[in-house]
């Protein structure tokens, strides 16, 4: 179980919204709310611009306060505008063109012979989504700072760092993203050590999905050199726990802990995307990598269904199930951080302004831990050695032009994005590729892109 502790007094009357009825994020964050505490004054706003998954998550949430006897009002609107009257924080976790936009740069990829792992970081599936998602969070942004230019902006959807970076950018808000990838450390080495989460202090740098623990401190003593045996040692693997318990194995970061002297945050499919080692055909099936498989002749996808565990939690019988247990996700402790002043310290992902990384270009979004409380961040700067830092400096320079082919229909800082990519490896495909993207992806793309 997830350590927590409980809040004292109150965050006041706030109205936090979240933008895109997440059937993954939004009941684990009023979940984490209710048992910490502190937040029985507060108002939860659903939007989206579909009211079938708006009205099940906003059931949902309507239920677990029911259930829990909690002051916490839920609210719900199509309406934009209305839902950011009077904001004190907003949650984004949306999708531009959901599965069907997806799976069609998937096609592309294979029609070019590459991979996809995941489609949601690197590679150009990754490069599609930023294409078609980066101008319609900006103008949620923009909106955002316009009619609550005092709230905070916490960001779930991916690619995590494009999407907050260009958000951070182009407004004066607090945009913080969160992931549960780095954070997850803490649970999975204090596994490993057989310690508790609290005893576990971490050195990271990078950025979402491949961050570096370059430090660890187990109960006072630095155990760095200690990693690559310990986890060898150990049954202990990684946890996902968004909506059920999903184990990775961690080999390919102890492979990487090998070459590198630093601890990745993730590994399985989601490393693999920042590398061109492991997807080859050569690898893949012997490290067991899973990728995304096309299917021909395959119908339109529609609407994204729920989980059944959804309905089942919305309007089952039984009562919702494992309310006790705390998720991975911690946005009520940045929210309660931010309402209150009392600091709180987390694996973050926000523009390296403050030189959190050394050496890396300051509009870079990174993921780091600093220590928040209330709109100041604070945190101490890391030097990451040598070969890690040309790595992280080359990914951020990917997000870089992906952000300016995003927002500037920019083909040439797409193509130059796709030529330092680790997943492409014939750079006479890369235009024909782009322009394959732009074709299949018109629906969901702003017209720049036709002119």
């Amino acid at each position: 179980m997830q350590e927590y502790e409980k809040n004292e007094g109150s965050a006041g009357r706030k109205r936090i919204v979240f933008i895109g009825a997440s059937y993954k994020f939004v009941h684990k964050v009023l979940r984490d709310m209710l048992l910490v505490g502190g937040f029985d004054e507060c108002e939860l706003v659903v939007h989206d611009l579909d009211d079938t998954p708006m009205n099940l998550v906003a059931d949902l949430l309507e239920r677990i306060v029911a259930e829990q006897q909690s002051g916490i009002k839920v609210s719900r609107t199509l309406s934009r505008e209305e839902a950011l009257r009077g904001a004190e924080a907003v949650i984004l976790s949306i999708t531009t063109g959901g599965r069907e936009a997806d799976f069609r740069s998937f096609e592309v990829c294979a029609k070019y012979g590459i991979p996809v792992g995941v489609g949601d970081t690197l590679g150009p599936a990754a490069l599609a989504r930023n294409l078609r998602e980066i101008p319609v969070v900006v103008e949620i942004a923009k909106d955002v700072e316009r009619i609550a230019p005092e709230a905070v902006f916490l960001n779930f959807t991916n690619p995590m760092s494009c999407i907050t970076g260009a958000m951070a950018r182009a407004t004066s808000l607090p945009v913080w993203g969160l992931c549960h990838s780095a954070d997850e450390l803490f649970n999975y080495f204090a596994r490993v050590f057989g310690v508790r989460k609290s005893e576990v202090a971490m050195e990271l740098g990078g950025v979402n999905h491949q961050s570096f623990v370059t430090k660890l401190v187990i109960d006072g003593e630095d155990r760095t050199k200690e990693i690559l045996a310990a986890t060898l040692a150990s049954e202990a693997k990684l946890e996902d726990n968004l909506l059920a318990t999903r184990q990775e194995e961690v080999r390919l970061q102890q492979d990487v802990f090998r070459m590198l002297g630093a601890w990745p945050s993730t590994g399985d499919t989601h490393l693999a995307e920042f590398y061109e080692y492991f997807l080859t055909p050569r690898r893949r099936e012997q490290l067991g990598l899973h990728t995304r498989q096309i299917r021909p002749g395959r119908e339109r996808f529609g609407r994204t269904e729920p989980p059944e565990i959804i309905r089942e939690w919305a309007y089952g019988k039984e009562p919702v199930g494992d309310l006790h247990l705390m998720t991975t996700e911690h946005a009520h402790e940045l929210l309660w951080s931010y309402f209150t002043g009392e600091p709180y310290t987390r694996a973050l992902n926000l523009l390296n302004g403050g030189e959190y990384l050394k050496g890396i270009p300051k509009e870079a979004c990174v993921e780091v831990m600093v220590t928040v409380a209330g709109k100041q961040v604070k945190g101490e700067q890391i030097e990451l050695p040598t070969a890690v830092h040309s790595l992280v400096h080359r990914w951020v320079t990917i997000h870089e032009l992906s952000i300016r082919a995003a927002m500037e229909c920019d083909r040439e800082a797409a193509r130059q994005a796709l030529f330092l990519d680790p997943q492409v490896s014939d750079m006479y495909d890369i235009e024909p590729m782009l322009e394959d993207l732009i074709s299949a992806l018109e629906p969901w793309l702003v017209a720049g892109w036709s002119d």
